[in-house]
């Protein structure tokens, strides 16, 4: 029998682009069962999903937050594969075809991820940005210290999921208003047995539009994104506090404040963590000239610098 699939569509006032992502969700090659939990969303998204109604599971509610929404998908669903999926984003007809032939095989607990670009509401596509780590991995974690030392990350609808990993480690921080993802996925990384990387799709992530958690600038968010990276990284240490994996850490807590350069809190934890963390050196995660001032000076005193020179 083959593996049944899972698409997990949280929607939050999506009304532009939501049918287009339930449409791309629907015209997979191979069969999936679309979920798609509309959290309350007070613009016209329940009426552009509604047509849909007769093809997919539509479970609607009061607004809780994204990561409460995929949770409920997840207890909804019924496959032994889960796709996430944002209601702004495309998948092309074949991915998870290409990523369910890619996994068989493997271990309940191994994961399946594959290239992405960024797309427009002007129709425009950028060329994939490969990186080093864009590879497959006998192990989620070396993966994942790779990720976070380079400074990349993979949206979430890269990734397929076997559920009994998601039971393992749990579902969404619904704690998290910012990097619930990263935070997820990263909790899922340190604990999958293999990651196989397939070359043969890719998928297509919007240029964040007005009202994404991404564009949220407020203390309440850039706290989230640190607690986020203090989850992960202290899963990592707990594994392995090899030189690369601390190394990695620093990279990460380091572009974690250098995004968010204007909170001093975000800046006095990261440099916390450079004091506790045991290494030292050049974060690749961050452009060059902060690279080289971090490396020499740790984050705070690179920012200092650079803020005297904007003066």
């Amino acid at each position: 029998m083959s593996p049944t699939v899972s698409i997990i569509i949280p929607c939050y006032n999506k009304e532009r682009y939501v049918a287009a992502a339930i449409e791309s969700a629907l015209s997979q090659s191979y069969p999936a069962e679309v979920i798609v939990v509309n959290d309350g969303s007070i613009d016209r998204s329940l009426e552009e999903i509604e047509p849909f109604a007769d093809r997919i599971h539509l479970i609607t509610g009061p607004n809780r937050g994204a990561s409460s929404a995929r949770n409920t998908g997840i207890e909804s669903a019924t496959g032994e594969w889960i796709q996430f999926f944002d209601a702004d984003d495309i998948l092309p007809p074949e991915k998870i075809a290409v990523q369910i032939a890619a996994m068989e095989g493997a271990e309940s607990d191994s994961m399946a991820v594959c290239p992405w670009a960024r797309f427009y509401d002007d129709g425009r596509i950028d060329t994939p940005d490969p990186r080093r780590f864009w590879n497959t991995y006998a192990d989620g974690l070396s993966l994942l210290v790779d990720m976070w030392y380079d400074g990349g990350f993979f949206p979430p609808h890269c990734w397929l999921v076997h559920r009994q990993l998601i039971q393992k480690v749990g579902g969404w921080n619904t704690r998290l208003t910012g990097d619930d993802d990263g935070e997820f996925f990263g909790r899922l990384l340190a604990q999958a047995r293999e990651v196989r990387f397939c070359n043969e799709t890719q998928v297509f992530y919007r240029d964040p539009p007005e009202g994404s958690i991404s564009s949220d600038r407020s203390l309440k968010s850039a706290r989230s994104f640190f607690e986020a990276f203090e989850i992960v990284s202290k899963l990592i240490l707990e594994i392995r506090s090899d030189r690369h994996a601390r190394k990695a850490c620093l990279s990460r807590a380091r572009k974690t404040a250098y995004a968010w350069q204007n909170v001093p809190e975000i800046i006095g934890r990261a440099a916390a963590f450079e004091e506790e963390c045991g290494v030292s050196g050049f974060s690749p995660s961050l452009p060059v000239c902060a690279r080289l001032l971090a490396g020499l000076f740790g984050i705070q005193g690179a920012l200092r610098i650079k803020k005297q020179f904007q003066r």
